[in-house]
Order: structure tokens, then sequence, then C-alpha cells
């Protein structure tokens, strides 16, 4: 009976530490969720260029209040792919250093993790320049533009909250 206590114990802590784990993303999650991330905003910054080009915004009205939203919108996706990419290779060094980590190099990595996280969301609430006249028409590519780039800046903030927990093991 004894022989068949201690393997049992481990398969009860298995099984029920199992579903806890799975509740948070692990280090290859969250390096295929930056990638996405990337991807999205490759393809949303094309996008808004291509919507340019179409709308003839460089040539006929360069300096117009909805150029001006594009370009501002274009810097801020680029600055927010710059955190990700900040948040990606701590997550990556992470991963391969989890042995390394000393309580003063974890302070430091939540410490920039909360730095990253504020950048985020001053860049996403910091007033547009233009914005007022391009965002009028709540329905407009402009306002469809803003959306989805909030839309994913959020969803960033709330995947690292949630992954915070891999960290602290």
């Amino acid at each position: 009976m004894k022989r068949f206590f201690a393997p049992l114990a481990c398969l009860v802590c298995l099984a029920l530490a199992a579903p806890a784990a799975a509740e948070t993303p692990n280090m290859r999650q969250s390096i295929n969720y930056f990638m996405n991330y990337f991807n999205e905003a490759v393809v949303q910054a094309i996008q808004i260029k291509e919507q340019e080009d179409r709308d003839g915004l460089t040539e006929k009205r360069p300096y117009t209040d909805e150029f001006v939203f594009y370009q501002d919108l274009k810097a801020r996706i680029e600055k927010s792919l710059g955190l990700a990419l900040n948040l990606c290779d701590l997550y990556y060094i992470y991963n391969k250093t989890t042995y390394c980590f000393t309580k003063d190099e974890k302070n430091y990595l939540f410490d920039r993790l909360d730095n990253i996280m504020d950048a985020l969301q001053k860049i996403k609430d910091t007033p547009y320049v233009g914005g007022d006249v391009a965002l009028e028409n709540k329905s407009g590519a402009a306002a469809r533009q803003l959306a989805a780039f909030n839309e994913r800046v959020d969803k960033l903030r709330a995947f690292v909250k949630s992954s915070l927990v891999v960290f602290q093991r």
C-alpha cells in the first residue's frame, strides 16, 4: 500500500495543478502572442498607407486633419511595436534564464513591465492631432483604424497582466 501512496499523491497533485497552469499563458504562448501582435500592427500600418494612397491624402491634401491623424496613428503603431518588442525580449530572456534571476533582477523586471504598460496606456490615451475632425464620422475609416489600434493595445495590456504569474514562479 505504501508503494502506491507516493505515486498516487503525485498524480493527484499534478491533476490539481494542471487547471491552474492552463489558465495562464506559458512563455511559448507569450512569444506567439507577441508575434501575432506584430503581424496585426504591421498589417494595420500597411492598410493605413493604402488608405492614404487611395484617398490621395499624400499628394492632394498632405496637411489636412485626416492626413495628420493618420500620421499620428502610424507613429503610435510604431511606438507600440517597439514596446511590444521590449516585452517580447523580456519574456524570451526570462524564459531562457529563469534560474539566474535574483530578487533585484525580478524587481527590475517587474518595474520594466510596469513602465511598458504605463507607456502603452499613455500612447492610447494621448489626444490625437487632428483627431477631432478625422473622427467626426464614427463609421469612417479613421474611426475603424483607431478602434482596431485601441483594441489591440488593450488586449496586449490585458495579456501582460494575465501572464505576470509566469514571472512569479
